[in-house]
């Protein structure tokens, strides 16, 4: 079955260190092979893509002109970002269609845990979603649920219905399981991993609730019928060897599958 949605992983850096990251470093991918792969996805049927990392707004070419690119190509285009680094203007620009911003907790102590920054990270993401309704531009948020912000998911569901019935464009919001992996997740797995049975029940009761958007379990993010992650060659991770040749994507396969729909 092909993918829905294509997220094309630009490079592994990022301004903040989450204690839950499944990243491993893997290479940059090239402003021009990046362009390459968007048109070979094109011409396999993909319609939607996510352009992530890392961090997007660190990568060394811009993510923005991309996004043109992309939207040259047809293609409906979102941006999984931390917040930090967007552009001025970030809320208005017409090539990208929709922001993935995280946010982990409405408990600014437990959010700035989870996700580490030189200030407040929780009040970056608050301060973004903001300035996204103000604009009324489409934005999905993600929690990834763990050991330690379990417990507030119902806040954060109260929060985005107030912000989707306050008008704001909220697409959905996806709720990932904790996976022990990567430079974040395989050395926090003690403090930070839940069964799964807990977790189901967790985003079981929030579904019921009906809180006017839709809500997507993300029980294991590599495995999907509808996402197909993609990055360069080489990476020493469980994610390589989708790119086998940087100038012809003739043959272009997923390197993992993953998520729910974006």
């Amino acid at each position: 079955m092909r993918p829905e949605i294509a997220v094309i992983m630009l490079h592994p850096g990022c301004a903040i260190r989450c204690v839950f990251c499944v990243t491993e470093p893997f290479p940059d991918l090239g402003f021009e092979q990046a362009t390459t792969l968007l048109e070979g996805l094109r011409a396999r049927g993909i319609r939607k893509v996510v352009l992530g990392g890392g961090e997007p707004f660190d990568w060394r070419h811009s993510v923005v002109a991309l996004a043109g690119r992309a939207k040259d190509l047809g293609l409906h285009v979102q941006v999984g970002t931390n917040g930090i680094h967007l552009p001025e203007g970030f809320e208005r620009l017409d090539a990208i269609d929709r922001y993935v911003l995280p946010l982990e907790s409405m408990d600014p102590g437990v959010h700035d845990r989870l996700r580490i920054s030189s200030r407040s990270h929780h009040a970056i993401i608050l301060d973004r979603l903001g300035r996204l309704r103000e604009a009324r531009k489409s934005v999905t948020v993600s929690t990834v649920v763990t050991r330690q912000n379990i417990g507030g998911l119902e806040e954060i569901g109260r929060f985005l219905k107030a912000y989707h019935c306050g008008g704001a464009p909220l697409h959905a919001w996806h709720l990932y399981r904790f996976l022990p992996l990567g430079r974040g997740g395989a050395p926090n797995a003690d403090q930070l991993s839940i069964d799964e049975a807990e977790y189901h029940q967790a985003c079981d009761a929030l579904k019921a609730q009906e809180l006017g958007f839709a809500i997507y379990k993300c029980p294991d993010m590599y495995r999907s019928r509808s996402v197909a992650f993609f990055q360069p060659t080489g990476s020493p991770t469980r994610l390589e060897g989708i790119v086998k040749n940087s100038r012809d994507f003739a043959e272009i396969t997923p390197i993992g599958i993953g998520g729910s729909r974006a």
